[in-house]
C-alpha cells in the first residue's frame, strides 16, 4: 500500500473520531434515547467499508486514555447493525470488561444486553465485577440472556 493511500485511510479514521467527539460533546448518550453518533457510525461502516470501520470503532471502544469517549462509542455501536460477527462482538465485550474504567465496563455490559447474543453468557459469567451496582446489573443481564 502506498503512502498516499495510508494517509487517506488515516484521515478517514481521524475524521470519524472528530465527528464522534463532536456528537458526544453536543449531546450525552442516554439509555433508550437515539443519538446522532449512531448515524455517524452507520455512515462510516458504509463509506469506509465494514472491516476497516469495524477495526477503527473497536479501537475507539477500548481506548483507555479516553474512557468517556470509549464508553460512548461502545454504547452507540451496540445500537447499530455494525456488521461484526458474533465472535467479534463477544471479543469486544470481553475486552471492554477487562478495562480499568467502570464506565467502559458498564458500556460493555450494556452492549452485551443490547446485542442479546447468547454467546455473551460465557464471557459475562466469567467476569468478576468489583463495583456492587455494576455487578448487580451484570447479574440481571445474565438472567435476561439466559431466558
Amino acid at each position: 500500500m502506498d503512502f498516499a493511500i495510508l494517509q487517506t485511510v488515516d484521515k478517514r479514521r481521524d475524521r470519524l473520531a472528530a465527528e464522534l467527539w463532536a456528537s458526544f460533546g453536543d449531546l450525552p448518550v442516554e439509555d433508550g434515547v437515539g443519538h446522532p453518533a449512531e448515524r455517524i457510525i452507520a455512515k462510516a461502516l458504509v463509506q469506509a467499508g465494514d472491516k476497516r470501520a469495524i477495526r477503527w470503532l473497536r479501537d475507539f471502544c477500548v481506548d483507555a486514555s479516553n474512557p468517556g469517549f470509549a464508553a460512548s462509542v461502545l454504547r452507540c455501536l451496540s445500537r447499530v447493525d455494525c456488521g461484526g460477527s458474533v465472535s467479534w462482538r463477544v471479543d469486544l465485550v470481553r475486552d471492554g470488561l477487562a478495562m480499568d474504567s467502570v464506565e467502559i465496563r458498564d458500556a460493555a455490559i450494556q452492549a452485551a444486553e443490547s446485542w442479546g447474543d447468547s454467546e455473551m453468557l460465557e464471557v459475562l459469567r466469567a467476569h468478576s465485577e468489583p463495583e456492587p451496582w455494576l455487578r448487580q446489573y451484570l447479574y440481571d443481564v445474565i438472567d435476561d440472556l439466559s431466558e
